[in-house]
């Protein structure tokens, strides 16, 4: 019995050692692998994954920042471009005047110019350092209520010229029809705008609206200039103290984190209105088989003799 049992232990012993060995084989496999990766010069210096695991916490401190920028920052703008399109499709001429003129300008004009004129050149201003004193305590995510404040206001009054541009196509591309039928129904202007023009704009404009988003998410990198220490800051912090561009990869997987399922999300979206407006399947998706209309068979139409006979 004894020999059973040191033969049975023994087995076992050698069983672990097999074990840890081909671990300890698989570890090696995997070293050498990763050192054949870092033999070439471009993956050792974009792809390095010892450099990826070890600046990813520093850049991914940064990332509530610049999801904060985008969302609220895009949530802001709606209501501002709205208002710009009603300004800009006013009968008061000076209204869309001012409109168009804003429009312009902000669109003509690179983000970072005006990221660098409003964001640096606010708090020169002696009325809104006074705005600002009873928020100088107030901070969220390390940065403070004014540079929040100055955030918010560049971003908003950014994508709400494109978006205004947006909501002026969408409320156009509705017939006309629709408001004279409001408001033969005795509705007033506003009320048939509210609750029959905008809900059809809106459905129109959604996949064109999240592009707008995707694209304002990605222009919080250029915050990085203002030392916001969004996503993009803190890759190039990192990239500079280990003097390799790998960090930057991995702040491009945070991007493409929420740029992706975004662009999926307008795509479902399109093929969806398209289905509403067509009547057809979206791309990819078998349609619905159309309902048949059951005709006795003992009844047929004589096209010679235009009458319902029996073929018995």
């Amino acid at each position: 019995m004894s020999a059973l049992l040191t033969a049975f232990s023994q087995s076992h012993a050698l069983g672990g050692q097999q074990a840890l060995m081909g671990l300890f084989g698989s570890a090696n496999i995997f070293a050498r692998m990763l050192e054949w990766w870092e033999t070439f010069s471009f993956t050792r210096v974009f792809f390095s994954p010892s450099i990826a695991i070890d600046t990813f916490p520093m850049v991914l401190q940064g990332f509530p920042i610049t999801l904060a920028l985008g969302f609220i920052g895009f949530a802001l703008a709606i209501p501002f471009g709205l208002g710009l399109a009603f300004m800009k499709m006013s009968k008061i001429a000076p209204l869309r005047w001012i409109s168009t003129f804003y429009i312009d300008v902000v669109r003509g004009t690179p983000l970072l110019l005006q990221i660098l004129i409003i964001y640096m050149g606010l708090p020169l201003i002696p009325a809104f350092q006074t705005a600002m004193d009873p928020f100088s305590q107030v901070s969220f995510l390390g940065l403070g209520f004014s540079a929040w404040f100055r955030a918010f206001l560049i971003l908003s009054a950014n994508s709400a010229a494109y978006l205004a541009e947006i909501f002026r196509a969408g409320i156009q591309s509705i017939p006309k029809g629709q408001m004279e039928a409001a408001r033969s129904l005795g509705m007033k202007t506003s009320m048939a705008m509210t609750y029959v023009v905008l809900p059809q704009t809106f459905r129109r404009i959604i996949p064109t609206c999240m592009s707008e988003f995707i694209l304002l998410l990605k222009d919080t990198a250029l915050f990085a200039m203002v030392a916001i220490g969004e996503v993009m800051l803190n890759a190039r912090i990192e990239s500079a103290r280990v003097f390799n561009m790998t960090p930057l990869t991995v702040a491009a997987c945070f991007y493409l984190i929420v740029t992706i399922p975004a662009g999926r999300l307008v795509a479902r979206l399109e093929n969806k209105l398209a289905e509403q407006d067509s009547g057809a399947a979206p791309s990819g998706r078998p349609g619905k088989r159309q309902p048949r209309l059951n005709v006795p068979s003992t009844h047929i139409v004589s096209h010679d003799e235009n009458i319902l006979q029996d073929p018995r």
